[in-house]
C-alpha cells in the first residue's frame, strides 16, 4: 500500500489523474500506481516484466523503480510491506 508520496505532483495526480508531466501516459501511470499500492511485497511486482522493476543506486540508493513509459518512473521505498516517499520522476 502507498502510505506517502514524496511531492505534491505526485500525490495530486494519483488522486486526480490529471497530469502534469508532459509525455507521459496517464493511463500507464494510473496503472503503475494501482498495482504499487495493491503490493504487500516487492515480490507481488517483481514477476511483472512490463513494469521493470529495479533497485537504484547513487544519490537514490535504497530505492527502487517501476517503469511507466519513455524516461519516466515511478521511484519509491519499500519497508514494512509499504510503499513510501512515492514520486513521479523524469530518470533523462
Amino acid at each position: 500500500m502507498i502510505k506517502s508520496w514524496a511531492n505534491s505532483a505526485t500525490r495530486k495526480f494519483a488522486e486526480g489523474g490529471k497530469s502534469r508531466y508532459s509525455g507521459m501516459g496517464a493511463v500507464a501511470a494510473l496503472d503503475v500506481l494501482a498495482m504499487l499500492d495493491a503490493a504487500s511485497s516487492l515480490t507481488d511486482l517483481s514477476p511483472l516484466k512490463s513494469v521493470g522493476l529495479h533497485k537504484l543506486a547513487g544519490n537514490r540508493k535504497g530505492q527502487w523503480a517501476m517503469t511507466i513509459n519513455g524516461p519516466w518512473r515511478l521511484c519509491f521505498r519499500f519497508a514494512e510491506d509499504d510503499a513510501w516517499d512515492v514520486e513521479i520522476v523524469d530518470c533523462h
